[in-house]
């Protein structure tokens, strides 16, 4: 117990060897390409569309969202390794054909396909951690992976000058996309080596139960029954429905800042743009401190559930508190909190997945997320202008300001939720819950004094 307690506080011994590890990297190369390719794919947009085209390839990356919960029942039926490795190779031609994209409408389509993939992607990888991760590790495993895919964003933007300037000096190649050419190279070859590095994990297929074979070659109601059950498990299990519409709902107020609070610096605050990089800058090192926190100390959090409702609350109350602020450095602070509320509700969200849902089902779960999750995002960043236009001057001060109003509703949203989810739980706060390590040690010694008391009644009844 004492070994496993002082492993409990080495989250980084996770990457030094094993299936978890080779994982790990496959998502931070990926990541890595992905951020490139994204700065890349808006500058693109920018060039051929100027700011209006900017909105369309990150409506193609929100929309495959609507309808992603069939992936789910593919992560839970077929083999979870086959399908990341084919869409790995899949993005990695789709993203290099962007060097020869020169139109808004197939810079549209690539988008969707990738983000489609993408989202066949994730649900496989996620339910395949709880089985490559041992046992009491899952708060360390999804820290650091998601430190990694979050924190490779700075080091990807300065990277991706780099690649512009190698653009500039790579001749045209049939007149397209010269400068980002190599950029979109990059993340393509990126994608090639996280589907090298996954085809040498050893993920196990998800074993399919008698109720969900199918009946016969051609039984297309097979899948439909999966994507039934999924939605009832979700519908159905309190602790489940409050993460991942806590988690959704969070989304779509933090989606309202990230779409107004450029002009919120800029108009509100005085700063400038250079004044919303030092609010993004303080946002994102709240978000990598607050699971580099709990990478280290999240073994011994043993409510999950309630540790996510109160980082909600955290961040509701840290957003609202930026809107009241008169200066760029007073915000950051409270943009500070924010991230670790939000890195912290982040990380014991997915853990409490990890944790309560079975493997067969997993999949789906985390496909229902995604699903909720980005439609929120977008919901939230297409409203977020026309509710600040249409809240400005309706109020007094100091919320005349439209920008100003709007941030703070979407503050109050994540409030609401972190609250909703408390209140939730309202049953379960009056007794203890146990770690899965404390219930694994209960079952044990159970089965233990079961089988000593079995062979007692046994030497009885021989005497």
């Amino acid at each position: 117990m004492v070994e496993g307690a002082a492993e409990s506080t080495q989250p980084l011994s996770l990457l030094r060897r094993g299936p978890f590890a080779r994982l790990w990297w496959a998502g931070v190369v990926s990541s890595f390409g992905d951020w490139v390719a994204l700065f890349a794919t808006i500058a693109l947009a920018d060039q051929l569309g100027g700011v209006t085209g900017i909105l369309v390839p990150l409506t193609a990356r929100m929309l495959p969202g609507l309808f992603g919960a069939v992936s789910g029942v593919l992560a839970d039926r077929f083999n979870r390794k086959l399908t990341m490795i084919t869409a790995d190779v899949a993005r990695a031609f789709l993203v290099l054909s962007l060097v020869f994209v020169d139109d808004l409408a197939m810079l549209f389509l690539v988008s969707f396909l990738m983000e489609t993939l993408t989202l066949f992607w994730q649900p496989a990888r996620d339910a395949s951690v709880p089985n490559l991760v041992p046992p009491g590790r899952l708060v360390a495993a999804n820290s650091i992976t998601l430190v990694a895919t979050y924190g490779s964003l700075p080091v990807s933007s300065a990277f991706f000058s780099f690649l512009v300037t190698v653009g500039e000096w790579v001749p045209d190649l049939a007149g397209f996309g010269s400068d980002f050419g190599p950029a979109f190279t990059f993340d393509a070859l990126t994608f090639l080596l996280s589907a090298f590095l996954v085809a040498r994990i050893p993920i196990p297929k998800p074993k399919v139960a008698d109720h969900r074979q199918a009946k016969g070659a051609m039984d297309w109601r097979a899948p439909l029954r999966d994507l039934s059950e999924g939605i009832r498990f979700v519908a159905g299990n309190p602790g489940v429905r409050n993460v991942i519409v806590g988690m959704a709902t969070a989304l779509f107020g933090a989606g309202i800042f990230f779409i107004l609070g450029q002009p919120f610096s800029r108009n509100v605050l005085g700063g400038g743009n250079s004044g919303f990089g030092v609010l993004i800058t303080a946002l994102g090192s709240g978000v990598g401190g607050g699971m580099l926190v709990l990478a280290t100390l999240g073994s011994r959090i043993t409510r999950r559930d309630l540790t996510f409702a109160i980082s909600l609350i955290l961040t509701g109350v840290a957003i609202t508190m930026v809107t009241t602020m008169n200066s760029v450095f007073a915000a950051a602070g409270w943009l500070f909190l924010a991230g670790i509320g939000a890195g912290s509700s982040y990380v014991m969200g997915f853990t409490y997945l990890h944790e309560v849902v079975d493997d067969e089902i997993r999949g789906r779960t985390f496909a229902a997320l995604y699903t909720l999750a980005r439609t929120s995002l977008l919901i939230s960043i297409a409203l977020g202008g026309v509710a600040a236009a249409t809240l400005d001057g309706v109020f007094p001060a100091p919320f005349d300001n439209g920008i100003r109003l709007a941030l703070a509703v979407g503050g109050a949203i994540v409030l609401a939720a972190g609250l909703f989810t408390l209140w939730n739980l309202r049953g379960t706060l009056s007794g203890p819950e146990f770690s899965e390590e404390t219930y694994r040690t209960l079952k044990d010694a159970s089965d233990a004094f079961t089988s000593v008391r079995g062979r007692r009644r046994s030497d009885k009844d021989d005497s």
